[in-house]
């Protein structure tokens, strides 16, 4: 039998139905009660109801008590499902609420909306949704989910968001700018939003390795992930940065199921056929590098011993200056000034100038600057000179005729020949670096795509550049020159 409501649009006829049902349940004022009653998709048994295992309970139970959280985890742990699930606990329960999740891809971000809406549809005696679009669920409660794909556009419009999802964060290109634009429509409700940046492992650089990884010393990431392995240290592991950043690693042996099967990584490499690299960084905590990575992680983190830039022109020793010019764009103008110690024989990045998207005369000003501070101890300035650098390289030779300003022209072949060596000096540990910052960040994320030598998608690699270019001027060779002993006379 057709009802009159039946010709109504969904929005209006929910809220009809839902102003006249005074018999409508009262949801759970705690989320594990309320996940109970949601319907979801088991792989083994169909749908079923969502009883949270205890490690998903005090996954959320952390999030509850943070304002940011940042979670690595093995696949198929249902941390997305319990995630997307406790913001729709407060959407059924909280009027006025707006969470947002961001996927990785428009058919990750239809899959969530689809396992949420099978969640809504079992909750009818509660609540019932009042919108048709699959990417924003809108329910008679008040509450709202919206779904959006990880662009920077993807929060244009927002305001007063609750909470916000990350989904597999480390996948994400531009994942940096796509947070800070996401951000500020958390800022009317301060301490009471939440951040979720959850996802699997993908190598050692990124914006997400990153923050995961930013612990002031007080945690080794991967010494930690490699206890866990290892059965030292449990797998769900909870902890707090120094900035207040929530961190949570939960590895599949926090899962009652696969937890009990020792063999369960070989029954998952057997079942998908992907090789074993793969199954440890899916499921296993493993930061393992891409095959794509040029600079080796633990030889950056050798590297990385600095705690600062010095910024100190020391009299007894050389400086070499790197420029890698930019005018628009993305690109950073770059000049680092690298010190060699003449006792140690060792180099040392002391100083540094980096800016977007400024003006070429702003630029040679502070690079100036730099030359100006240097210029007594000043072996050799290199500048990049395709394009638009060849105008830094003639202002800069007019600008400073009292030091040896020379022209850099990168080819494939060059470019190969002056990364090669940045690496060997990185590796043979005559390079330091400074333990944090943007040269070591972008020296992690530095790839080697077929012949291209580039930054990953969304990253940079000028200040890789900059620094190339100026141990290229260097006394540091691939090879030092063997001394001829019959050739040398003494008087």
């Amino acid at each position: 039998m057709i009802s009159n409501l039946d010709f109504i649009h969904p929005r209006t006829r929910a809220k009809i139905e839902s102003s006249g049902n005074s018999s409508r349940k009262r949801l759970p004022n705690n989320w594990g009660d309320f996940a109970r009653l949601c319907d979801i998709r088991s792989g083994s048994e169909g749908v079923v109801k969502f009883d949270p295992y205890f490690y998903q309970r005090q996954v959320i139970s952390s999030i509850e008590s943070s304002k940011t959280t940042i979670v690595a985890k093995g696949r198929q742990l249902g941390l997305t499902e319990c995630t997307t699930n406790y913001f729709l606990w407060k959407a059924c329960t909280k009027k006025g609420y707006l969470g947002v999740i961001f996927s990785r891809t428009q058919s990750d971000t239809s899959n969530i909306a689809k396992r949420l809406r099978r969640m809504v549809e079992s909750l009818s005696d509660y609540v019932t949704p009042i919108s048709d679009s699959l990417t924003d669920l809108e329910l008679s409660s008040g509450g709202r989910i919206l779904f959006r794909n990880s662009t920077a556009f993807g929060s244009r419009g927002l305001e007063s968001v609750h909470d916000l999802l990350f989904d597999e964060a480390a996948f994400v290109d531009s994942i940096d700018e796509i947070f800070k634009s996401a951000i500020p429509t958390t800022s009317m409700l301060g301490d009471k939003a939440r951040v979720i940046i959850l996802s699997t492992p993908n190598g050692q650089s990124g914006w997400y390795f990153d923050k995961l990884n930013s612990n002031n010393g007080s945690i080794d990431l991967l010494g930690l992930c490699e206890d866990i392995r290892s059965l030292k240290s449990d797998p769900l592991q909870i902890w707090k940065d120094e900035k207040g950043w929530n961190k949570i690693l939960v590895h599949w042996r926090s899962h009652p199921i696969y937890g009990s099967q020792p063999d369960y990584l070989e029954k998952v490499a057997e079942s998908t056929g992907l090789p074993e690299a793969d199954v440890r960084q899916e499921h296993d905590l493993s930061f393992t590098d891409s095959a794509e990575s040029v600079f080796n992680a633990s030889v950056i983190r050798s590297a990385a011993t600095l705690d600062g830039l010095s910024k100190t022109c020391n009299p007894n020793s050389w400086f070499y200056l790197g420029v890698d010019g930019s005018s628009c764009g993305s690109d950073y103008t770059v000049c680092i000034v690298l010190e060699y110690d003449l006792k140690t024989d060792k180099y040392a990045v002391c100083d540094l100038y980096r800016k977007q998207r400024s003006s070429i005369e702003s630029d040679l000003y502070n690079i100036s600057q730099l030359i100006d501070k240097y210029s007594r101890n000043i072996k050799g300035i290199s500048v990049e000179s395709n394009g638009i650098g060849q105008i830094f390289l003639e202002r800069l030779a007019v600008n400073h005729t009292n030091v040896l300003v020379q022209g850099v022209h990168i080819s494939q072949d060059s470019k190969t020949a002056m990364i090669d060596r940045l690496s060997l000096a990185l590796e043979t540990g005559v390079l330091h670096i400074p333990k944090t910052g943007v040269i070591a960040q972008e020296l992690l994320s530095f790839r080697r795509v077929g012949k291209k030598l580039e930054a990953a998608p969304g990253s940079h690699d000028d200040s890789v550049m900059a620094l190339a270019i100026g141990l290229n001027q260097s006394q540091f060779r691939l090879s030092k020159p063997k001394l001829n002993i019959s050739t040398i006379h003494t008087f």
